[in-house]
């Protein structure tokens, strides 16, 4: 029998029996620095916050969980470098994350050095989303970020996507002869623009199969190539078509999952919105070649 998943970063699953962890810890700071002043105290002068940490803290027994298999699994997630989606257990979407640091502390060690008991620490920053905001308790809200346009999406969210896309595909058709640069800008834009609605579209789609037990793990993938796509660099265009394509294929593979279960009938819908929007976007000679 499955064990019920207390939160999801990306792949990695913590549940009972499997990297359980016994505290979870959240910080936040605000910058505030000095500035001198002559004659006087420094002044303080307020420039925002920092990025959210979130640590968690458990307890290990190689003997009955795994053990030190599941310490390495985090580490290797982490050297690859990339955000990560966190889910918690009730299917709620916390956004992208970034694993910063792992450690472990071996005790009770048998007379091969082996340890009986490994106690971990997961240390994890927030991604960097453009709109932080708090929630109407005053603390911080991991579900803050889709305010902006969540009125919009949780209604009807392809109409949401629909309508940004009818208006990239016209700006990036516009800006066929332009220059390579200026062709570039208006590619970066109009996929930023693209991701947002998709990008929420996507969240409230998956925490809705996770409260019903379902679980596709191609939409990690996605999901994560998305929240990449959301904050990348200007690049050349030939890069950003190739990014393109490489989320049309991630999208393919997650609606190929998707088809094995009736339940991801919403999924679907918004799979197929996002190939289409991305097929609007896709440089005409690539879509030739």
């Amino acid at each position: 029998m499955a064990e019920r998943v207390m939160m999801a970063l990306g792949p990695f699953r913590f549940e009972v029996g499997q990297a359980t962890y016994q505290s979870l810890a959240m910080r936040q700071s605000w910058r505030w620095p000095e500035q001198a002043r002559i004659g006087r105290e420094p002044a303080l002068q307020y420039t925002g916050r920092e990025p959210i940490e979130v640590t968690l803290s458990g307890t290990l027994y190689p003997s009955f969980d795994g053990g030190l298999a599941q310490v390495e699994q985090m580490r290797e997630l982490a050297d690859k470098g990339e955000p990560l989606q966190l889910v918690d257990g009730l299917g709620r979407v916390w956004g992208a994350w970034a694993i910063v640091e792992v450690g472990d502390t071996r005790s009770v060690l048998m007379d091969d050095g082996q340890p009986r008991r490994i106690a971990f620490e997961l240390k994890l920053k927030s991604y960097g989303e453009d709109n932080i905001v708090t929630d109407i308790s005053g603390g911080w809200s991991p579900f803050a970020v889709l305010l902006p346009i969540i009125d919009e999406v949780a209604t009807d969210p392809l109409d949401a996507l629909n309508t940004v896309v009818g208006d990239v595909v016209r700006r990036v058709a516009g800006s066929m002869g332009g220059s390579v640069i200026q062709r570039a800008s208006v590619l970066q834009d109009a996929v930023r623009d693209v991701m947002q609605p998709l990008r929420t579209a996507l969240n409230g789609a998956v925490s809705r199969l996770r409260e019903a037990g379902v679980t596709l793990p191609a939409i990690d993938a996605l999901l994560t190539r998305v929240a990449r796509a959301s904050a990348a660099p200007l690049s050349s265009y030939d890069v950003m078509a190739a990014q393109i394509a490489a989320l049309r294929d991630d999208i393919e593979r997650a609606r190929r999952e998707a088809e094995r279960h009736p339940q991801a009938a919403e999924l679907q819908e918004v799979l197929d919105s996002a190939e289409r929007a991305l097929q609007g976007l896709m440089p005409a000679e690539q879509e030739t070649a």
